[in-house]
């Protein structure tokens, strides 16, 4: 039987795929099949789905987020700041309906009405030893105010310093995140230390000290502050010993974000979480406005259901325009409280971490890289990326409960980048040796040698 030309076989396998996308496209599967290739070029979307697989919500936090969005301001008579008085009465609110924690997320450097500071400063003076552990937004900036370095911020006084000083259950809190050269936030800062004037202080962040107020096994303020009297000694006088903190076990100051909690309605986001051995919503938005009645007051604790607020970690922040609160994230532009609400949600998966430095974190993704390379020296393609793929998941899933799961995350990127970075080497390398031999067809795949026919031997 006559062979076909050799044209026809090199045609086939380009004709078969043409066959494929026009099917796919015909019905509408192209675009999600583009669509999700896309997704896979995002490093930041690639970390996301990794601080999902390497336990970012293992004892994740319930937060529930009371915000003060454009329509709280528009039922206000749109004021230039959210009056105080009501800000006053979602404090009570959150604390009568004994939340695990409060944040509250707004300035208190620049008075307000006169009212308003009075019924704030009024409520806190009244606060009660036994009322939920709450936590205030400590504005900071350069001692110069001509704008300096995060490191270099000062904090600067607030109107509520003599009303909350000596309470035992309030304490103030820096909310810094760090912004990359692109402008975009993706991790966190653990506390903020300011060495003048006079011996220092150390401010814990919001995410600090959401892990301890409301995390699964709560601790005591006094734990915050020994970590941030160790904090003050290592910083403002570094040339003497600092005894370590017993908590937290990871206190390494700067950790990725693992952004779970979106702008809006996100399916691939998770949804409920474990907490005291039942489902939970790992967050809730409320608009402030849902919880006022129609003369701007706030309503009476009878009047808001249980699971809303109780056991919850509890941020009020404000999302409108003129809060001047906003910056772009991997998921996009968020608001300050919901970077807030981000970081305190994952902050026990990355504090209860084993803290590792740039040196061990080296060397184990040299490990996995030589472990990787072992096993897919001698498989196809097809098989070693398979492989691979398998063994990213694991390494994620494994380490991620040993590590801060953005710890993982950037070990595991790390051996995978360099398997590629090999894989293009040795690539670059064979198209060398053939080179000279073979001159510009060596970027073409070897031709296959033309089958030897059986000799037939006569006897």
């Amino acid at each position: 039987m006559k062979r076909p030309p050799r044209w026809i076989g090199r045609l086939t396998k380009p004709v078969l795929i043409a066959c494929v996308i026009g099917v796919f496209s015909a019905f509408g599967l192209a675009d999600r099949i583009a669509g999700f290739s896309a997704n896979l070029g995002e490093k930041d979307r690639m970390v996301r789905w990794s601080a999902v697989l390497s336990g970012a919500t293992h004892d994740a936090i319930p937060v529930t987020l009371i915000d003060i969005d454009p329509s709280t301001m528009a039922a206000l008579g749109h004021p230039q700041t959210t009056p105080r008085e009501v800000l006053a009465g979602l404090l009570a609110l959150a604390a009568a309906k004994h939340a695990g924690g409060i944040f509250l997320d707004m300035d208190t450097s620049r008075p307000g009405s006169p009212a308003g500071d009075a019924a704030l400063a009024g409520f806190l003076a009244a606060y009660p030893p036994d009322a939920p552990p709450l936590a205030l937004a400590r504005r900071l900036g350069a001692l110069d105010q001509a704008g300096a370095s995060v490191d270099a911020l000062a904090e600067q006084p607030s109107l509520l310093d003599a009303t909350v000083r000596g309470k035992p259950n309030v304490i103030w809190a820096a909310s810094v995140s760090r912004i990359d050269e692109d402008r975009v936030v993706r991790r966190w800062q653990l506390s903020h230390t300011s060495c003048s004037p006079g011996a220092g202080a150390t401010l814990p962040s919001p995410q600090l000290f959401a892990a301890a107020v409301a995390g699964a096994h709560p601790r005591p303020l006094s734990d915050i502050q020994a970590f941030a009297d160790s904090r003050t000694q290592a910083v403002c006088t570094p040339g003497t010993a600092a005894a370590a903190p017993a908590w937290p076990r990871n206190p390494d100051q700067s950790a990725a974000i693992a952004f779970l909690i979106p702008d809006g309605p996100d399916l691939a986001a998770p949804q409920f979480i474990a907490r005291d051995g039942r489902q939970v919503p790992l967050f809730r938005r409320v608009p402030a406005r849902a919880l006022m009645t129609a003369s701007g007051a706030v309503v009476s604790p009878q009047a808001v259901a249980d699971d809303l607020l109780r056991g919850r970690f509890v941020i009020i922040g404000a999302s409108h325009a003129e809060s001047m609160d906003g910056h772009l994230t991997p998921i996009g532009f968020l608001p300050g409280a919901l970077i807030v609400a981000n970081a305190v949600a994952t902050a026990p998966a990355v504090l209860s971490g084993q803290p590792v430095g740039p040196i061990g974190a080296t060397l184990i993704a040299l490990t996995l890289l030589g472990a990787l390379v072992a096993i897919t020296s001698r498989l196809r393609p097809l098989a070693a990326g398979l492989v691979v793929a398998v063994a990213v998941l694991g390494a994620l899933m494994v380490l991620g409960r040993i590590f801060a799961p953005s710890t993982a995350s950037d070990i595991v990127l790390a051996a995978f980048g360099m398997v590629a970075f090999l894989s293009t080497a040795e690539g670059i390398h064979a198209i060398g040796k053939d080179w000279r031999a073979r001159g510009w067809r060596a970027l073409l795949k070897p031709e296959k040698p033309p089958a030897v026919k059986p000799t037939e031997t006569i006897t």
